[in-house]
C-alpha cells in the first residue's frame, strides 16, 4: 500500500552575516527571525507553488540550542505545517551539522491587512507565577526601525524586550558589569513572541516587562509593547538559562533575582 505524501520540504543554506551578530560575535537571538525569513522567501515555491510571497510575521516559537558564530554557512530547512489561514512552518538552522536553532512561524499568507488576519495563538500565563513588578519604559518609533512594509521589524521589538531585561537589572543596581563581575550570564534559550497590530514610524510604545517564572538556574520574563493608547503589539514570554563565564549553569548571584522581581522602583520616567 503506498503511502500518502508527507507535508512538502525543502531546504537552502545561509550565510551569517557580521550584523547579525552580537558582541560576543554570535547571531543575536533575534537576528534568527531574518535568517529564517531569507530561506523562506527562497523556499516558498517548493513549499507552496506560490511566488507571491508572505505577509508580516504574526508569531513565532524559538528554542536556541547551541550559539552560531559569525561567518558561518549555516543550512536552513524548512517545512510546510499549514498553509491557511496562516502559512505556518517548521524550521531548524544547522552549522557544523548540529542543530543550532529550532523554531514554528507563523506569517500572514499575503501583503498586510489587519482586519482579515487572524489573531495569533495566546500565550498563558505559568501555573507557578513569579509575580514579579514591572518595569516600564517609553520609546518613539524610529524610521529606521521599519521595514518595507512601513511597520517595525519584529526583531527590532525583540531587541527592545531584551534592552528592557538589561535596562531592569540597571536599575536595580545590577549593571552588565556587576553580572560578569559576579561570574554571571545570562543565555537566551527560547523565545515565544506574538505580534498583534503594527507599530509605524511615530508610535508612543510602552514597553512593560516582569519576571514571570523563576527556577534555580533559569527565568522567565514577560514582555509587552502597547502603543500609550493601550492598543497591543507585541508579547514575549523570553526564557534564560543562568551561566558563569566559562558557560558552566550556576544558580544567580545572591540578590539579584529579588531585585528583579520587586520591578522599577520610585515614579516611572520616559526610559
Amino acid at each position: 500500500m503506498s503511502q500518502e505524501p508527507g507535508p512538502p520540504r525543502a531546504a537552502t543554506r545561509v550565510s551569517v552575516r557580521w550584523d547579525d551578530c552580537d558582541r560576543f560575535g554570535h547571531v543575536n537571538n533575534a537576528a534568527y527571525l531574518a535568517l529564517f525569513r531569507a530561506a523562506l522567501d527562497r523556499l516558498l515555491p517548493e513549499l507552496t507553488g506560490q511566488t507571491a510571497g508572505v505577509g508580516r510575521l504574526r508569531w513565532a516559537d524559538l528554542a536556541y540550542r547551541e550559539p552560531t558564530p559569525r561567518g558561518t554557512e549555516a543550512a536552513v530547512e524548512l517545512q510546510l505545517v499549514a498553509a491557511e489561514p496562516l502559512l505556518v512552518v517548521r524550521g531548524v538552522l544547522l552549522a557544523e551539522g548540529r542543530p543550532r536553532v529550532e523554531a514554528d512561524l507563523g506569517w500572514a499568507p499575503g501583503p498586510r491587512d489587519d482586519t482579515a488576519e487572524p489573531a495569533s495563538p495566546a500565550l498563558p500565563l505559568p501555573e507557578r507565577d513569579a509575580r514579579g513588578l514591572p518595569f516600564r519604559w517609553r520609546h518613539a518609533v524610529r524610521t529606521y526601525e521599519l521595514g518595507d512594509d512601513r511597520a517595525v521589524r519584529p526583531t527590532v521589538i525583540m531587541q527592545w524586550f531584551e534592552h528592557s531585561v538589561f535596562r531592569g537589572a540597571g536599575i536595580v543596581g545590577w549593571s552588565r558589569e556587576r553580572m560578569e563581575a559576579a561570574d554571571f550570564v545570562t543565555l537566551v534559550v527560547a523565545h515565544r513572541v506574538r505580534l498583534a497590530a503594527p507599530a509605524v514610524e511615530g508610535d508612543e510604545v510602552e514597553i512593560a516587562s516582569r519576571l514571570i517564572d523563576l527556577r534555580r538556574v533559569s527565568g522567565t520574563w514577560l514582555h509587552e509593547a502597547r502603543r500609550v493608547d493601550g492598543t497591543l503589539l507585541a508579547t514575549d514570554h523570553n526564557r534564560g538559562a543562568f551561566l558563569d563565564l566559562a558557560g558552566r549553569i550556576r544558580p544567580a548571584p545572591p540578590g539579584l533575582m529579588a531585585a528583579l522581581l520587586g520591578g522599577e522602583p520610585g515614579p516611572r520616567g520616559p526610559g
